[in-house]
């Protein structure tokens, strides 16, 4: 099933009166305690500037010169600087999409993407999407054996697909989601080298430091799991070998994408944020639970992250009058 029509058939499946999400609605009372839906912006005051800051964590912009996708990053780029954010992660899909198009386009797309990025006024980290992958879908007419089957133009325009880094005195870990174990096909797993690299890297970092955590296809999600076909592609499927190593360090958010909607849940005193879309509906307005286009501010204060969604304006081009 494709995951725009497993959205939305899980959605509107869970019908509920029009003043409650439905996503919300449709959690058992357990669910419902776990799930808060999108909060406004709170900006919180930084009492001690050496430690406090904040970051924006945006996901699937799925830019394309089509649908006014590069004005509409544009905006959403633009209200971004307006909150001074120190650094922003991208959460993956910066475009729609390499892995069903040729090698002309997938290169125009990526240029496009980067002269939009460009707007931005600080650092980005990226993450690698599915989207961003050459030739996992059946439709692309690159093979496997190509020279640009898979990660490589990824790699050229962003860098590595999967790392670390440091600020402030917290750990950031961004992972590469996408595995490609069939003809092309994703399947969404972080492989065996990976898996070992995370574990030295966190043992390298110890257990006192608090630790951010970044994937673009879910480790846990509530949506996410309410798919009929068992959530194929719409989770990680060896999460619990990842989740099992971070319990055992002070991890204190992870932040996931490619479901388009704003969740968060917590399990063990970790925070699992699903970060909405830049998109929305891929560009052609809300989502079926009523997520807006919009990103994720977080705000570190001290030894707590305190996340909310911000949205921006933006109309569809057949909404515009």
């Amino acid at each position: 099933m494709l995951r725009r029509n497993f959205l939305r058939n899980a959605l509107v499946a869970a019908a509920a009166p029009a003043a409650t999400p439905l996503l919300y609605a449709a959690a058992s009372t357990e669910q419902q305690r776990m799930i808060q839906p999108p909060v406004p912006q709170q900006l919180i005051p930084k009492t001690d500037p050496n430690r406090d800051f904040d970051f924006v964590f945006f996901t699937d912009a799925h830019l394309e010169p089509e649908l006014g996708a590069a004005a509409g990053t544009a905006k959403c780029f633009n209200q971004i600087n307006e909150a001074h954010p120190e650094f922003c992660i991208a959460g993956g899909d910066q475009v729609f999409d390499v892995c069903e198009q040729d090698l002309t386009r997938a290169r125009s797309l990526f240029s496009l993407y980067r002269q939009t990025e460009s707007e931005l006024a600080c650092k980005v980290y990226h993450t690698i999407g599915n989207h961003d992958v050459m030739g996992i879908n059946q439709k692309s007419p690159i093979e496997p054996g190509d020279l640009e089957y898979g990660k490589k133009l990824y790699e050229d325009n962003f860098g590595k697909r999967y790392y670390s880094f440091d600020y402030k005195g917290w750990h950031f870990v961004v992972l590469d989601s996408i595995g490609i174990e069939y003809y092309k096909i994703f399947t969404p797993h972080f492989d065996g080298e990976q898996i070992r690299w995370l574990e030295n890297d966190l043992a390298f970092v110890g257990t006192e430091r608090p630790v951010i955590v970044v994937t673009h296809v879910p480790i846990a999600s509530v949506i996410g799991s309410l798919s009929s076909d068992g959530a194929a592609g719409l989770l990680v499927h060896n999460a619990y070998t990842v989740h099992s190593m971070l319990s055992r360090y002070n991890v204190k958010l992870v932040l996931q994408g490619h479901l388009h909607v704003w969740e968060k849940s917590q399990y063990h005193g970790v925070d699992y944020v699903i970060g909405g879309a830049v998109c929305g509906f891929w560009w052609k307005g809300k989502m079926e639970d009523g997520s807006s286009e919009g990103y994720t501010l977080c705000q570190v204060r001290g030894e707590q992250v305190f996340t909310s969604y911000v949205t921006y304006p933006w109309v569809p081009a057949d909404h515009q009058s």
